[in-house]
């Protein structure tokens, strides 16, 4: 049996597992031919171990980021400390505070490690806020102002060589970093970005708790606290990318425990003794919550194996799972979170509220998993009372998520909201609503849907994402689906969504991108754009009845350009001059506004899904779309 070996230094412990590399470290170490850490030397120094890459960074990371002026930094340290810490605690505000202050005042003294972390909180300070609290605050756009606070962070951590860190600091602003960038890079981008953290975080020796490796009492908590973040952060983001949600979670004898439920002026550097457990509400409640929920997920795993089954591949929704095990399991969790912490939440405390709501969210989750369509051929053949309960904790999912976000009171931790969606519950609610458009609740049902797009912008802005194309071409024929019924029934509509009116106008736009395409490429004598066209052309002809609205678009467009934008005045010395057709592409972008698109992504889900229209979406195709986002890009640095 391989054990593991808490190596002192003059700078930080490193965690081996056998005998010979044990003796390697300490000669390695030894106090006469210690080197200089790696993590504060010379801004002069080159780096041969560059891996800024592996955070999507600009080469060149040697040159130092620039720090924001001190009362900025202040700014945002307090932000942060409002908005970030309460729900993460991966740092240690009352001691992390003097610190703070004190690089703030001279920020060519910093030391990397520290260096990297102050730009991660002030990257993810920013995260926190919304595009009209970093106008009113900083005098920047959001996009602007995170695009260079992550950029700048994954400059520092590439100066502090993450890659090869035995630094806890370093390794906190990796986990901020992550926070910051899940909402920008696609789901399978942050796996593989969390798993480089993990590794980390492995080699540091954070999956053996630090009690077993004779660490001060203060950093042993701080390990545990760390690694169970990034640990449930890996859960969510595996989730996301269509994989087993649990894939990696070992209770054994030495393994990390439970971050202690303290309040963190209970921890200092240097205490003797741990404070015991309080039963109470503490400053880091919603972390104790959270690792309930894991060692929920952790004893369903034990019980997996005892039985001989692949506890790597568990889900709530699987057939093979005995239902009234899982019902009786979380019968025992609900009692265990209502009477250790939600009968003591106080709501008019925004922790105590965030806390409650995320509670209630998370047992529907378990309820919705343990009740899942996709147990059910197709949402036809699920029996009445099974659909009418899936559809009840659906919607209110949606409530939930939707207060999540609004609710004047939790107005600093609404950024944490948006990450955990459950997409598959606001896709059963517009399928339910496809197949049955005047059904009980429904006009509930899509005042919460208007709200989630209104919630979420980028669900409409950023069509980049195959999710976000899906979901709005389902949302757009349920709706079509409702004016049908309610017209049928001589019943006035309500006033359409606005939601719908956007996803609407994108689809005309991307069907008249199409048209000047078509007619571009058609022009006699032009084979090169001809070819090119024909290569994108993945939707149905003009004339084939699916795109008349796009014709009419784009008849409207060439219209307005003959009559409002005479040719020759426009482009010269291109060879266009005198195209009557130049300026339908312009005029149709001018109609797209802000809207992100991938054109030819639209046009194929367009032309399939309009050619599809009560075929069924297995779950397993909405799982692909959910984890396919577009290739990772660098954040614009422009709003």
């Amino acid at each position: 049996m391989h054990k593991t070996h808490s190596v002192d230094s003059q700078v930080r412990p490193s965690f081996v597992e056998n005998s010979l590399w044990t003796r390697v470290v300490e000669e390695s170490h030894d106090s006469e031919n210690t080197l200089e850490d790696s993590n504060d030397s010379s801004d002069l120094e080159t780096s041969d171990d560059d891996f800024g890459f592996v955070l999507c960074s600009q080469p060149n990371s040697n040159v130092r980021p620039h720090h924001p002026p001190p009362e900025r930094i202040n700014q945002l340290w307090d932000i942060f400390t409002e908005n970030i810490d309460p729900l993460t605690k991966v740092v240690h505000v009352p001691t992390l505070r003097p610190a703070i202050q004190k690089a703030a005042s001279d920020v060519q003294a910093i030391p990397r490690s520290l260096e990297a972390l102050m730009f991660a909180i002030y990257g993810a300070a920013v995260m926190s806020l919304t595009d009209d609290e970093c106008k009113e605050r900083f005098s920047q756009p959001r996009k602007a102002l995170l695009s260079q606070y992550i950029s700048a962070t994954a400059a520092a951590l590439s100066r502090a060589k993450f890659m090869g860190t035995n630094s806890l600091v370093v390794l906190q602003a990796l986990v901020l970093h992550l926070l910051s960038v899940r909402d920008s890079y696609e789901p399978r981008a942050i796996w593989t970005l969390t798993g480089v953290a993990i590794r980390i975080a492995q080699g540091m020796g954070l999956e053996r708790d630090g009690v077993f490796s004779d660490l001060p009492l203060f950093e042993a908590e701080m390990r545990r606290r760390v690694w169970w973040q990034l640990k449930l952060h890996d859960f969510r983001a595996a989730e996301l990318c269509g994989l087993a949600k649990f894939r990696d979670l070992d209770m054994g004898a030495e393994s990390t425990k439970w971050p202690i439920n303290v309040n963190d002026d209970q921890l200092y550097p240097g205490m003797v003794s741990l404070r015991v457990p309080s039963n109470t509400l503490t400053d880091v409640v919603f972390i104790a919550f959270r690792c309930e929920l894991a060692n929920f997920a952790a004893g369903r795993i034990a019980t997996l194996r005892q039985q001989g089954k692949n506890a790597s591949q568990w889900t709530l929704d699987s057939s093979e799972n005995d239902r009234p095990e899982v019902q009786k399991a979380f019968r025992e969790l609900e009692e265990t979170l209502e009477t250790k912490y939600l009968r003591y939440c106080d709501p008019s405390q925004p922790l105590h509220l965030v806390t409650m709501l995320v509670a209630r969210y998370g047992m529907n989750v378990v309820r919705f998993s343990t009740h899942h369509p996709r147990r059910w051929v197709s949402l036809e053949q699920t029996p009445p009372s099974e659909r009418q309960f899936v559809w009840e904790v659906s919607v209110k999912l949606l409530e939930q998520h939707n207060v999540a976000q609004t609710n004047p009171l939790l107005k600093q931790f609404a950024w944490h909201a948006a990450y955990f969606r459950h997409w598959h519950a606001f896709i059963h609610v517009l399928d339910t609503l496809r197949a049955d458009p005047v059904k009980t609740d429904a006009d509930k049902a899509w005042q919460l849907i208007g709200d989630t797009y209104e919630n979420t912008p980028d669900m409409i802005l950023d069509m980049k994402k195959p999710i976000h194309v899906a979901v709005g071409n389902l949302c757009l024929k349920a709706y079509s689906e409702r004016e049908i019924a309610l017209q049928n029934r001589n019943i006035n509509p309500p006033p359409t969504p606005e939601c719908i009116l956007q996803l609407r106008q994108q689809r005309e736009v991307t069907k008249a991108k199409r048209l000047a395409r078509n007619v571009k490429s058609s022009r006699p004598g032009d084979s090169v754009s001809h070819g090119q066209a024909n290569a994108h052309n993945i939707g149905p002809s003009p004339d084939s009845g699916v795109s008349r609205v796009g014709n009419a678009l784009g008849s409207e467009y060439l219209q307005q350009s003959r009559t409002s934008h005479p040719p020759s005045s426009t482009r010269t010395g291109d060879g266009v001059e005198n195209d009557p057709f130049c300026l339908i592409d312009a005029s149709v972008d001018s109609q797209a506004g802000n809207f992100d698109m991938d054109t030819d992504l639209m046009l194929a889900w367009d032309h399939s899904m309009e050619g599809n229209f009560t075929e069924t979406i297995t779950w397993e195709q909405w799982d692909t779309w959910l984890s396919e986002s577009s290739v990772l890009q660098p954040l614009s640095s422009t709003s």
